[in-house]
């Protein structure tokens, strides 16, 4: 059984983010776009951005690039649930009892033990993979090619034997099934249960806040209480209150526009591609810098999917309104703040400001 560096949580409050730079221990760290250790795998350029070693053993995280016609056999995990949100081209994507096609802002969620596969149909296509273990990304890095480049190789070829060699190491089992076009199932609601689906962009369950939209792509009981994922987006606004949480990390990607981070002291501008981690003790806060900025939060656990009921109200809209007129919360934040794993040190930052 592996062991994992924790910190304390105040060892993690005193550190200052790393930058670029993966710590090997759960500590906070910021990964700028095409940033983290990449390999080459048959025409995909894979930049691993969290191993389990950085996170505590929580999850793994890896921005997927390549081109045309690259393509998976069926293959499924046995032990790890994967999240897959795509920012650039296309794919096609084989679930048990359909096939989908994806665009940028389209998701996708499969349990543990599904099979699945995927082809890429555009001329450059990237996608977050999220893996709530991090073996298959180790996977990757095993029968992959270490690499400096930024970019995928369209010439190169997979091994696949090398790959089937390795898989049942690191927990997956690659399948013989065929890939069959099959009408599609899902794509505009969340199932109640840990099942396998795919969910459109601007789907999802939708809530309104001040100047904000947030919409949740995966809930705790879509993962088996592992992760929830929410699609923020928003006009430009002040930081939040400075907080820290005790019992689950938090984790930032910008999608869109320009977010800013203030962690530990430190603050940071995000934009697209960019990354932050905020374990358990990290304080922090953000703020949205440009006008449509999207966010995409991954936190682990679910202990804290409550608060974004608690801060908006629902809505079927698919675009949030600016100048609202809505005042912040308070009771909202009151009632998360008495009743969830949230820790208020202090005000919310100056844009600029230090410690």
């Amino acid at each position: 059984m592996t062991t994992f560096d924790i910190p304390s949580l105040d060892e993690v409050r005193s550190a200052p983010p790393q930058r670029d730079k993966l710590p090997g221990r759960c500590l906070p760290y910021y990964v700028s776009a095409g940033e983290g250790q990449r390999y080459e795998l048959g025409g995909q350029l894979v930049t691993v951005i969290a191993r389990p070693e950085d996170t505590g053993g929580q999850f793994g995280a890896a921005y997927i690039y390549g081109g045309k016609g690259v393509e998976t056999p069926f293959f499924a995990h046995d032990h790890e649930h994967r999240f897959l949100y795509v920012t650039d081209g296309a794919l096609q994507l084989w679930l048990p009892g359909e096939t989908q096609r994806l665009i940028a802002g389209d998701s996708v969620t499969i349990p543990a033990g599904t099979p699945y596969a995927y082809r890429m149909t555009a001329h450059r296509n990237r996608f977050l993979s999220w893996l709530t273990v991090g073996d298959a990304h180790r996977w990757i890095q095993a029968s992959g090619t270490a690499t400096a480049s930024h970019v995928f190789d369209a010439t190169a070829r997979a091994s696949a034997a090398r790959q089937s060699e390795l898989a049942e190491q690191f927990g997956v089992r690659i399948l013989d099934l065929e890939k069959k076009d099959l009408s599609p199932m899902t794509g505009t609601t969340l199932p109640r249960n840990a099942s396998p689906y795919v969910l459109f962009a601007g789907e999802g369950d939708r809530w309104a806040g001040v100047d904000e939209l947030n919409t949740y792509l995966a809930r705790p009981n879509n993962t088996d209480g592992n992760y929830f994922a929410v699609h923020t987006i928003g006009a430009k606004t002040a930081y939040i209150p400075r907080h820290f949480h005790r019992q689950h990390t938090e984790n930032f990607f910008c999608l869109e526009g320009r977010l800013l981070l203030h962690v530990n002291g430190q603050e940071i501008l995000l934009t697209k591609g960019d990354f932050v981690h905020a374990p358990a003790g990290t304080v922090h806060a953000f703020a949205f810098d440009s006008h449509s900025t999207q966010m995409l939060g991954l936190l682990t656990t679910g202990v804290f999917e409550k608060f974004f009921e608690y801060m908006n109200t629902p809505t079927d809209a698919h675009i949030h309104v600016e100048g609202s007129g809505k005042e912040f919360p308070a009771e909202g934040f009151a009632r998360a703040r008495a009743e969830l794993d949230l820790e208020v040190v202090g005000p919310p930052p100056e844009r600029g400001a230090r410690g």
